[in-house]
């Protein structure tokens, strides 16, 4: 029993420390996102979500860590962690969301 309190209270205090960001279906040319994706922080200026491992990225990148991502209201909306959040000052800064061509599912963030 205490376990199962244990664990509940982690999924609640996880979904205290999660900021949104939201992109347009439009940006994504109306492709469905899987409901978890992979985020990598590549550098300062550039996070990229995937859908799959990138090999590439997995060499280069700072961090990765697994985001939930849903739609609302023709929106996909990514949940990202604190510190992720906190290391790009999203709330401070102006960001360019970008797709690529041949994979609309890989999602470029330029801060």
């Amino acid at each position: 029993m205490i376990s199962l309190y244990l664990t509940y209270g982690m999924r609640k205090m996880r979904k205290l420390v999660e900021y949104k960001v939201e992109i347009s279906g439009k940006v994504t040319q109306g492709v469905k996102l899987p409901e978890t994706m992979i985020l990598y922080v590549v550098d300062t200026e550039h996070m990229v979500l995937t859908a799959k491992p990138n090999k590439t990225l997995e060499e280069k990148a700072i961090t990765k860590t697994r985001v939930k991502v849903f739609e609302e209201k023709g929106k996909h909306v990514i949940l990202i962690p604190t510190r992720i959040y906190n290391f790009y000052r999203l709330e401070e800064s102006d960001y360019t969301v970008m797709v690529s061509d041949k994979d609309p599912a890989t999602i470029m963030i330029a801060i």
